[in-house]
């Protein structure tokens, strides 16, 4: 009777074990100690059948490379009879990687004399959260590799402004120059000149507040020069959107700066290497054109007076280019409306000659602005010959206008005439050839619109 009721006791707990199991999310295990056979399962890993696993050496479900370090735990176990927990990647042929990683906690199943009777192997499967951490493990990598491969210093501060984290290149450069290994925990402002000290936490104060910051900072040296860096602050926030802290990016743009500079100095020099050629020839013209008025006294003859005349002013208006050019900020371009004054008032020799001038203003580079003016020149030369002769008074009206990749230029004499005999292309006159000649040079055109009073379209390209 007394049998028949410990029978039933042990199959009632044997049925109560089976259900537990089966309930059980993880994998639980009975294996013999001697030969280390699988004698119960509540389930099988996937990929594989209740009846290949029973009776077999649980050696069969881990990767070779294992076995040994698990045979070990085995035999430890069945040695000091104390439960031990391992991580091991196992088989798993349902996975298109094959693998798997399981957290086995392995502990021996006793008698009642102490003496093993087998041993419980539960298996949780960590699968998923091993390659979270794989995916995380390489993202720390690559990202380790990111920050420490680029020549820029990175760190990060928190808001008693310490180091949280600093890569390679910072921790090089602090360690050359304080000799200091780890700066975890030590504040930013102990390897700063302490006269930077307040222009920092104005820029951290501003982080803080959620601003990002890009700044250029100089640095003094021992060997008394100076190092420039281009950094950038941004606020670091936690979960709560708080920020926590501020990351900090520095370059060493020293050699970027100091090439900026000596290129300034080049310009400098180029400027007012320039400045004195345009001078010296603006000097060299007016000698010649002092010259020809000498000339010009010493002559009878009233043609040959005039020629002289004529080239004198085409060379005071080939001056005025270079005297602008040096007397302007820019040795490269001349404002087209000031230009066009200056011209006027330079070839103007009556008070009563008024230019009227409208429309756009447009720079004009120097490969364009003495064949602009020579052009012009000649023009207004025309109408102070021709339409002013003999007249106290008269207007000479100047409209510009940018359009469709063109400087338009409209020339009006208000006043005089085109002589009906006389052929506006035809270049058989010193003027007309030249004004044809200087339109050619810019790739324009010119076309007397009017005769009475002469006017002009001029069109000259820009783009």
């Amino acid at each position: 009777m007394e049998s028949e009721s410990t029978f039933l006791k042990h199959k009632i707990q044997k049925d109560y074990f089976e259900e537990l199991a089966q309930n059980l999310p993880d994998i639980i295990g009975v294996i013999d100690p001697v030969n280390f056979k699988v004698l119960y399962t509540n389930r099988v890993q996937q990929g594989f059948k209740p009846e290949e696993v029973i009776g077999d050496e649980v050696f069969k479900f881990i990767y070779p490379e294992h076995i040994g370090f698990f045979r070990e735990t085995l035999d430890q176990i069945v040695l000091t009879g104390k439960t031990e927990t391992i991580e091991l990647e196992t088989a798993r042929r349902s996975d298109k990687s094959g693998k798997a990683w399981y957290r086995f906690t392995i502990s021996p199943l006793k008698k009642s004399t102490g003496e093993i009777e087998n041993i419980l192997i539960i298996s949780k499967d960590i699968t998923s959260e091993k390659l979270r951490d794989i995916e995380l493990h390489n993202k720390q990598e690559k990202i380790y590799a990111i920050i420490n491969n680029t020549k820029d210093m990175i760190c990060s501060i928190d808001r008693d402004f310490m180091f949280t984290e600093y890569n390679s290149v910072l921790g090089n450069l602090v360690g050359k120059g304080y000799g200091k290994v780890n700066l975890i925990g030590m504040s930013v402002l102990d390897f700063i000149d302490p006269n930077k000290h307040d222009h920092l936490k104005a820029i951290y104060a501003r982080v803080f507040k959620g601003e990002v910051v890009y700044d250029i900072e100089s640095f003094g040296t021992n060997s008394g020069r100076y190092v420039y860096n281009e950094s950038s602050y941004h606020p670091i926030y936690n979960f709560e959107k708080e920020v926590t802290g501020i990351s900090i990016f520095s370059r060493d743009i020293t050699e970027r700066v100091l090439s900026e500079q000596k290129l300034k100095n080049t310009l400098k020099e180029r400027e007012v290497l320039l400045s004195e050629i345009h001078h010296r020839i603006k000097n060299n013209l007016a000698l010649v054109s002092s010259m020809l008025q000498l000339k010009e006294m010493n002559l009878d003859n009233e043609a040959a007076v005039e020629a002289l005349s004529d080239s004198r002013k085409r060379i005071k208006s080939t001056a005025l280019v270079h005297e602008m050019l040096y007397r302007n900020d820019s040795f490269d371009n001349l404002k087209l409306k000031e230009y066009v004054t200056e011209l006027f008032n330079n070839v103007n020799v009556n008070t009563g000659f008024t230019l009227q001038l409208e429309g756009d203003d447009y720079i004009l580079d120097h490969s364009k602005a003495l064949s602009v003016g020579l052009m012009l020149h000649e023009l207004m030369m025309n109408s102070f010959k021709h339409s002013f002769k003999g007249k106290d008074k008269a207007k000479l009206t100047v409209k510009t206008k940018l359009e469709n990749g063109n400087l338009n230029i409209c020339y009006c004499d208000c006043s005089g005439k085109f002589h009906d005999e006389v052929d506006f292309n035809d270049t058989s006159s010193t003027g007309l050839m030249l004004i044809h000649t200087f339109i050619e040079q810019l790739n324009g055109s010119i076309e007397l619109t009017k005769r009475e009073p002469p006017s002009y379209n001029i069109n000259i390209p820009i783009s």
